[in-house]
C-alpha cells in the first residue's frame, strides 16, 4: 500500500507538470497566431501577462516539488496513504482546468466598460483570494489562459471572445473570497473609481457549476 500511494504521489507531480509543459507549447502556437493581429498598446498587455502567469507557475512548481517531497517522506514514515494521494490527484486536476468542478463561491457581475486588463487582474486577485476554480461567462480560466483585446471591444480568453456584461464565477470560500473582493480599497472598490459608469454586482453562491478547460486551450 505504501509503495502504491509513493508511486501515486509521483505520478501526481508528473502528470502536473507534464500538463504545464505540454499547455506551454500548445500556446505557444496560439500566441505567435494571435500576436500577429495585435497593437503594440495590446502587446504591452500581453507580456505583462505573461510575465506575471510565468511568475506564478515557477512557485507553483516550487511548491509541487515541496509537496512532493511531503509525500514521499509521508509514505515513507507510514504517515501517508493511498486515499491521500488520490485527494491530491483531484487537487491537481481541479487546479489544471482539466476537470469541471461544482461547489460553493461567488459570482461577480460586470456590466459596462472594462478590459482584458482588469479582468486578468481580477482573476489573479480571486486566486489569491482562495478560488480554486474560475469561469468568465461560461469560459473556463486555466493556469496558463492569457487575455487579450479584440477589434469589438470584447475580451479573449484564450482566443474564445467573451463578451459583457461578463459574470465572473469563482469556487471557493463565499465568506473570505466574498470579503476580499468587496473589501474597502479591495480591488473591486478600485475598478469602481477607475470604471466610473461600469456596475459591478457581487453575490455568494450555495453551488456553482464551471466547466473544464476547452480542449483547444490546454
Amino acid at each position: 500500500m505504501r509503495r502504491d500511494a509513493g508511486a501515486i504521489s509521483t505520478a501526481v507531480v508528473a502528470l502536473f507538470l507534464g500538463v504545464l509543459a505540454v499547455t506551454q507549447f500548445r500556446s505557444q502556437d496560439v500566441y505567435s497566431r494571435s500576436l500577429q493581429l495585435e497593437t503594440p498598446a495590446s502587446l504591452t498587455t500581453v507580456i505583462a501577462n505573461l510575465s506575471d502567469r510565468n511568475n506564478e507557475l515557477r512557485n507553483e512548481i516550487f511548491d509541487l516539488r515541496r509537496d512532493l517531497v511531503n509525500a514521499q517522506e509521508s509514505v515513507a514514515s507510514g504517515r501517508g496513504s493511498l486515499s491521500d494521494a488520490e485527494r491530491q490527484l483531484r487537487q491537481f486536476k481541479v487546479f489544471s482546468a482539466d476537470s469541471a468542478v461544482a461547489g460553493p463561491g461567488i459570482s461577480i457581475r460586470i456590466d459596462g466598460d472594462f478590459d482584458e486588463r482588469a479582468l486578468s487582474d481580477l482573476v489573479n486577485e480571486l486566486r489569491n483570494a482562495g478560488a480554486e476554480a474560475i469561469a468568465i461567462n461560461d469560459v473556463r480560466v486555466g493556469p496558463r489562459s492569457y487575455f487579450v483585446g479584440t477589434l469589438d471591444r470584447a475580451v479573449a480568453v484564450d482566443g474564445r471572445a467573451v463578451r459583457g456584461p461578463w459574470t465572473v464565477r469563482a469556487i471557493g470560500s463565499p465568506e473570505v473570497v466574498y470579503v476580499a473582493m468587496t473589501r474597502t480599497g479591495g480591488i473591486i472598490g478600485q475598478f469602481e473609481l477607475i470604471y466610473r459608469n461600469t456596475r459591478f454586482a457581487v453575490s455568494k453562491d450555495t453551488t456553482l457549476n464551471i466547466p473544464e478547460l476547452a480542449s483547444g486551450s490546454r
